[in-house]
């Protein structure tokens, strides 16, 4: 990009995108808008990604070399192939109580990056993205500090139906967090409107309410996040940066298109390493345009707004004592289309609720499974697989299209993960149910 250039978006304070989020859009995701709970100890704030890019980051590959020593958001996809392979790189020591300090929002302003993704059926998935320039990790006994890294992306979602909110996803640390939660059990404020969320302390990953949570349950040690009350609580809805998802994107919005690393290469010479892949520097984050979100939209080519799919971290639905399950769904007709399948098929995974006596064994599990006619044209399915036996529980499911009703030759989609809710709204929490009932909206592609 020129000088001129620059300068031009700079003046304007211009977010250029290649279609931007639509008005209503824009007022659902200020609708809902968060509120964020910080630990009363936090001392790792977020930050713009104008002010990291201006703390003395360095673009550099895995040996340290320096590709691009004055980075901006509108240079630092400009690297060969936007920055795959390399790593944005400060000196960690100095910057720990400076610039990756970020900025506190009680008394800074800074950015909620706000991806609004229009899916099928109504859905508008809402990401509110923080982003941090340092995640503090963990102390271990014996082994000391684990985890610390530069850059920190971390997210919550609200998913909506027609403009109403339906559930929040608590993402942490690539796949914790609290996960989804249907909305009538979110904690609110704002008059019971808006959801609010907990970020863990120095590692900012999200969850629904505060206590101390494991997320990972080592042989010799755990990692676990703190959330608490009494910390700053930052309602985000006048720092939305509002943006489409997936886009493509220019100007001052040049950084999204960075693929590489958001902090410092990660460390491998610890003793420790040989059975937990974690230093104490460990390599930072990719950002947040990331399989696990865009999923198949997110193609060689560029993203493809059409093919923008994708469940949340699980797909809710009703314990229920039937003896069947019952799955309402949705395909994509061109995914079951040719090879001779005439049957549409839903397998449902059944986890055993009695736990292993072997320590760190996976519990058993067994699966049901259910056929219709595959329709051509058709596009919503009902399939009704029996439910799982009395000491188990529905854990996911997955739908295939099939040859016949044998079931013996499928081309299966990728399995979701399912959390049961009890109709019963003042019955609290994820429940153990032998049969689930299921409206999923996110359309199977495979």
């Amino acid at each position: 990009m020129s000088r001129l250039s620059v300068f031009v978006v700079l003046a304007l304070g211009t977010l250029s995108a290649l279609a931007a989020p639509t008005p209503d859009n824009i007022a659902l995701a200020r609708k809902y808008a968060p509120q964020w709970k910080f630990h009363t100890s936090e001392i790792y704030w977020p930050s713009t990604i104008e002010y990291f890019l201006a703390g003395g980051v360095k673009l550099t590959d895995a040996k340290g070399n320096v590709v691009n020593g004055a980075v901006t958001p509108w240079n630092v996809d400009d690297a060969p192939n936007q920055g795959s392979d390399l790593y944005l790189t400060t000196d960690i020591k100095s910057g720990k109580n400076g610039f990756l300090r970020g900025q506190n929002p009680a008394n800074t302003a800074t950015s909620v990056y706000t991806f609004i993704a229009p899916k099928d059926n109504g859905v508008v998935d809402l990401f509110y993205w923080l982003f941090a320039p340092f995640n503090q990790g963990k102390s271990v006994p014996v082994i000391g500090q684990v985890g610390d890294h530069v850059g920190d992306w971390e997210r919550i979602t609200v998913r909506t139906v027609n403009g109403v909110a339906t559930s929040v996803d608590y993402h942490a640390h690539g796949g914790t967090g609290s996960g989804t939660i249907p909305w009538a059990q979110v904690r609110k404020f704002d008059n019971n409107q808006r959801p609010v969320a907990y970020v863990a302390k120095g590692s900012h990953g999200f969850w629904s309410g505060p206590g101390t949570f494991t997320y990972v349950n080592a042989v010799v040690f755990k990692l676990q996040d703190e959330t608490s009350d009494g910390g700053v609580a930052w309602d985000t809805k006048d720092s939305l940066v509002n943006l489409r998802y997936p886009d493509s994107y220019s100007g001052n919005l040049d950084w999204l298109n960075y693929k590489g690393a958001w902090g410092n290469i990660g460390q491998t010479n610890c003793w420790w390493y040989v059975f937990h892949n974690e230093c104490e520097i460990v390599t930072g984050p990719g950002g947040p345009l990331r399989d696990d979100v865009l999923g198949a939209s997110l193609l060689s080519n560029g993203p493809s707004e059409g093919k923008m799919q994708g469940p949340l971290s699980q797909t809710l639905g009703t314990a229920s004592t039937e003896a069947t399950s019952s799955f309402e769904f949705y395909v994509d007709s061109s995914s079951a289309a040719g090879s001779g399948y005439t049957q549409l098929a839903v397998q449902q995974t059944c986890t055993s609720n009695v736990q292993p006596a072997e320590e760190g064994a996976e519990p058993a599990t067994s699966t049901t499974s259910a056929a219709t006619q595959l329709v051509k044209g058709q596009k919503k399915f009902t399939i009704s697989p029996s439910a799982c036996k009395a000491d188990s529980s529905v854990t996911s499911y997955v739908v295939g299209a099939c040859a016949d009703d044998t079931l013996a030759k499928c081309s299966w989609g990728s399995s979701r993960q399912l959390r049961a809710f009890s109709a019963d709204v003042s019955v609290l929490g994820a429940q153990d149910a032998t049969a689930i009932i299921v409206s999923d909206l996110d359309t199977w592609r495979w």
